[in-house]
């Protein structure tokens, strides 16, 4: 048998297997050089049993007749495919397995990430009408100190644009200004007085409940506009300043009621609010007891006087839960959870990537598909694509890993940083624990341990400047310091003994000659005999690890 015939083989063939030959060759439907070698051998058949045929009619007889003993031609060539492929090498088979294998896996990958990316989320919570209802206290508009506040902040808004001058000499201590400056400043402060009294009436209000409004509908709670929390902080600044001020002229009822105000405006932002406004609130009561310790060291006020401002502030404290509220961020967590999850139709909701992107790079808008690309298109990245697609959390999972979040960081938050440690608690690292593998809820964890800290400290100051006072009075009234803090509580000067939240013991009190120290141990848990911890430059600073948070006497900053 031949075993390549060329074309010439088949022209010596009847022209019925010439036509038999390339039909089968045709339905067999394979690779060339296999369909090459299937025409030869038929060729050779044909020609091994037309050979002793003399005559054309004869041979065309005998091909029909051999046609006919085939059979049906599709059977055939599927047959003859079959025997072909049985014959094949064994590498040549695997290799074939191999990318009808690869070619299978695209055509899924393709058709999973179809189906990914055409995923959208279902927003079925408003999450912003539920924070107002949470920070919204049974009560009429008119005990509201909100509408006060933002006047305020709004005519500071504008006064800051032509007064920066001002503003940058507020933000500095008083003594650090010339008497030219403090001229000018108590001029501005007089001529904008009527401001200023738009925050002491709202500091009387007995409460506070922004409305929060979202810039664009569909933002949600991150989208929560909240335009007045630096102007917030500048009427502070104000107030504080003229609080100074008003002590350098004797009229120190005046200062004391402008630091009051100021910390009954910090006490306003507290409470079921989000996180940056309750550290707002916390950083203007610590700059309003800051303020008071450094005029009470500074002047020398009547024992009446003093005595009047520890009742006011015993009473203004009075049920103040110093805890962090994390209810706010809660929701918006939940928020983000049904933003950032697709509501599928098969499976329970995957990243919605648009929304996550956005939300790391700070951008306000759905991304689109080529843009997403772009961005996932270093191969740094590829990782946590891979990751994102197949083994990232759901959201049912992603909401279980939220609540037991919260539900630790609930506990934390009630927990002293003393307690914390005694109990040896990393509060990164249990987070980390949850949510491990969600990188969605990863970021959060860092911020909260600090969030923790700031409450406990705020709460220590607070205690040490009211009993900074009832040492004060003491000496006042019976000419000498007390030999310990308990003295205090037994003479009526103090209803409880400060605790230190980095020991949970009383504060540090150290009577010397003519004076007194009184300090916390401060975040390294160790007493180092009331010596003040510095910065990397070598000034003091409150609550560093290198060294005590000293009260008093006041450290110059």
């Amino acid at each position: 048998m031949a075993s390549k015939p060329d074309r010439g083989n088949l022209q010596n063939l009847p022209a019925c297997a010439v036509e038999f030959i390339k039909l089968v060759i045709k339905k067999m439907r394979y690779r060339r050089k296999v369909q090459q070698d299937v025409q030869a051998e038929l060729a050779a058949h044909f020609e091994d049993e037309l050979k002793n045929f003399t005559t054309d009619e004869e041979k065309e007889q005998k091909a029909q007749q051999l046609i006919a003993e085939f059979g049906d031609m599709k059977l055939l060539a599927v047959l003859l495919r079959r025997a072909k492929k049985r014959c094949r090498p064994l590498w040549r088979t695997v290799v074939a397995r191999t990318f009808q294998a690869i070619g299978v896996l695209i055509l899924c990958f393709i058709l999973y990430v179809v189906w990914f990316f055409s995923g959208k989320p279902l927003v079925t919570i408003d999450y912003v009408a539920e924070l107002n209802r949470t920070v919204q206290p049974i009560a009429d508009e008119s005990l509201n100190a909100a509408p006060f506040y933002n006047e305020a902040a709004s005519r500071y808004e504008k006064l800051s644009k032509d007064n920066k001058e001002i503003f940058q000499l507020l933000s500095k201590n008083s003594n650090e200004a010339t008497p030219e400056q403090k001229q000018l400043i108590e001029k501005w402060l007089t001529d904008n007085e009527e401001t200023l009294e738009l925050v002491i009436t709202g500091s009387q209000k007995p409460y506070h409940w922004p409305e929060y409004k979202t810039g664009k509908e569909d933002d949600g709670v991150m989208g929560v506009l909240m335009p007045h929390l630096s102007e917030f902080r500048r009427l502070v600044y104000s107030l504080l300043w003229r609080a100074q001020l008003s002590a350098e002229q004797g009229r120190y009822e005046d200062a004391f009621d402008d630091i009051k105000s100021c910390y009954r405006f910090g006490q306003h932002l507290r409470g079921n609010k989000t996180i940056i406004e309750q550290l707002v609130g916390i950083a203007i009561e610590a700059l309003a007891v800051q303020t008071l310790r450094d005029i009470l060291s500074e002047y020398q006020t009547k024992a009446a006087a003093l005595a009047t401002l520890q009742k006011d502030f015993e009473q203004i404290i009075t049920g103040e839960d110093f805890i962090v509220s994390l209810k706010a961020e809660k929701m918006f967590l939940y928020d983000e959870i049904q933003r950032c999850f697709t509501a599928d139709r098969i499976g329970e909701g995957h990243l919605y990537l648009p929304r996550v992107i956005a939300l790391g790079g700070g951008v306000q808008k759905d991304l689109k598909l080529d843009e997403i690309l772009v961005r996932l298109g270093t191969p740094l990245l590829w990782p946590v694509f891979t990751k994102v697609l197949f083994t990232h959390p759901n959201k049912r999972q992603t909401r279980e890993m939220a609540d037991r979040l919260y539900a630790s960081w609930d506990k934390m938050v009630c927990r002293t940083p003393t307690q914390i440690r005694e109990e040896a608690i990393d509060i990164k690292e249990e987070a980390m624990k949850i949510a491990k593998g969600n990188i969605f809820l990863e970021p959060l964890t860092p911020a909260i341990v600090r969030v923790i800290e700031i409450g406990h400290r705020n709460k220590t100051e607070v205690q040490a400047t009211i009993t900074i006072l009832g040492l004060l009075r003491h000496k006042k009234d019976k000419g000498y310091y007390p030999e310990n803090l308990q003295e205090l509580i037994t003479t009526g000067y103090l209803k409880e003994l400060p605790i230190d939240s980095y020991s949970d013991k009383p504060l540090n009190y150290k009577k010397t000659d003519d004076n007194f120290t009184l300090y916390s141990v401060g975040p390294n848990f160790t007493d180092d005999g009331g010596e003040p911890g510095k910065d990397s430059k070598g000034r003091i600073s409150k609550w560093r690890d290198n060294g005590d948070t000293v009260f008093w006497p006041v450290p110059e900053m």
